[in-house]
This record gives C-alpha cells, structure tokens and sequence, in this order.
C-alpha cells in the first residue's frame, strides 16, 4: 500500500485491504474510491451499496458512513471541498459558490480512467501533469454526475491565443511554468484554455510545452558537448532523469541516443 500526501489539497492511497471493517465515521474532505478488484460492502445512513470493481465510490464531506469486513483493492483520493469547488468554478466559469450534485456511485469507465490517470501524475510529482490530471479528473466526475452543464463550443479569439503561445515561447523552459500561469495571462480559467487550447492545435498545452522541451533539449545535445544534467535544467525539466523519461516518451528513444 502507498500514500501520498499532496500539499495542495490532494491525498492519496492505492493498496489492497482485507478484513478492514470499519465503525461509523466520516471524513472533512470528499472521500473518493476507485475499485480494481473485490468486493466493497458499506453503508451511508440508512442505504447499503455493494461496490465491485471497475466502480466509483463518491462520499460527500462529514457524511457518517461505516465498512463491513471483506477483501477489495483501490485507489481511494481525499480531496479538500475548497479545491473541487474552485475547479468546478473553473469549468463553468462561474465565480459564484457551485452546488456539487456527485453521484455516490459511478460506473463510468472514464472516470476510474482519469483517477488512474491522477495518481500517476501525483507519483511523477510534475506540476503540469498533476494539473491537466486533476482537472480532467473533476471534470469527468461532474459531468459523469450531471452536475454540470458543460461548455461544448468552446472557443478563444486569435488575439488572446497568439497571446498564450508568445507567452509559452517565452518562458517554455521555466522549470516551475504552470498551466494556471499562462491561462491567467489570457485571462481564462485552466480548464477554458486547456480546452481551447486542444480544440485549435490538437495538443494539451502541457504535451505541447513538454515536447517543446524535447525539441529545445534534441537541439543541444546534438550542436554541444553539454553534459546531460546540464541541458536538463536548462531545458526546463526537473533534473536529468525527469528530461530522459519524457524525451522516450514522446520521441520513443532516450538522449544519450544522440551521442553515440
């Protein structure tokens, strides 16, 4: 079993239980499972569900809930109200305090998918992967719970676009750049430029940035005699281990490739 604790609001636990019955209780955040194997047995006031796997289990902050003894594996998040309210308010685009209407159980196969895709991000620790996870993440849980009506034309003016890529050209190889830093810059939510983003160019703006990096990195490995960790850093990426990963990743070889 492994936890991560994520400062911003995020904590994580994938592992398998056996025998973990617990007494009634309830948690301050939203308490979030995502089961992969077994058999999850619990009741939430006077209703009992039975979980199984491929399902979503959704439990609401200070609901009392109680588990009965059995074996099941999963991915279970505890996120702070604060932060899913603030992304909701992203996705809409509306400033004003969101009634969160989540279905306690889901079995929507995209929505175990993109908590898959969230923990993986937690465990790499890059900011611009955790973003688009987590955004995806909620926005797959509320549309799943048809608690929002989601924006499906979404578009951005030329201006402000030309505007977004300046801003990524200029500062592309800032180890800490953010999505939520250039969408502010145009004036958007993250979640309205990502989308906007990927509906003019076909590419997240993180996978852009990121290949970017690889791109700018290929180039020097190949005109110096740079030592790796080097051109890591000044590339943008964490350190050298973190450029090798997403340079196999998005050219499908690694950089020491170059200098043989």
């Amino acid at each position: 079993m492994e936890k991560l604790n994520i400062a911003e609001g995020i904590s994580a636990v994938y592992g398998k239980f056996k025998n973990a019955g617990m007494v009634p209780h309830f948690h301050e955040s939203y308490s979030i499972g995502l089961f992969t194997d077994g058999e999850y047995r619990y009741r939430s006031g006077t209703k009992e569900a039975v979980v199984k796997a491929g399902e979503v289990r959704v439990v609401a902050p200070y609901e009392l809930h109680e588990t009965y003894e059995g074996e099941w594996s999963y991915l279970h998040f505890d996120i702070n109200p604060t932060l899913l309210i603030e992304s909701v308010r992203d996705i809409e685009q509306n400033q004003q305090p969101s009634l969160l209407d989540i279905l306690p159980l889901n079995k929507e196969r995209l929505l175990l998918e993109s908590g898959l895709a969230l923990y993986s991000a937690l465990r790499s620790r890059e900011v611009l992967e955790i973003e688009q996870s987590f955004t995806n993440f909620t926005a797959t849980l509320l549309a799943s719970s048809s608690s929002l009506n989601l924006i499906s034309n979404l578009t951005m003016d030329s201006a402000k676009l030309g505007q977004a890529l300046e801003y990524i050209f200029t500062f592309w190889n800032k180890a800490d750049l953010s999505i939520e830093e250039i969408a502010r810059e145009v004036a958007f939510s993250p979640y309205y430029f990502t989308r906007s983003f990927h509906k003019e160019f076909l590419i997240t703006p993180h996978k852009f940035i990121q290949s970017l990096r690889v791109d700018r990195a290929r180039q020097m490995i190949v005109k110096t005699n740079e030592p790796l960790a080097h051109i890591a850093i000044e590339c943008g990426f964490s350190d050298q281990s973190h450029m090798i990963r997403v340079f196999k990743r998005i050219s499908g070889y690694t950089p020491n490739r170059l200098r043989i």
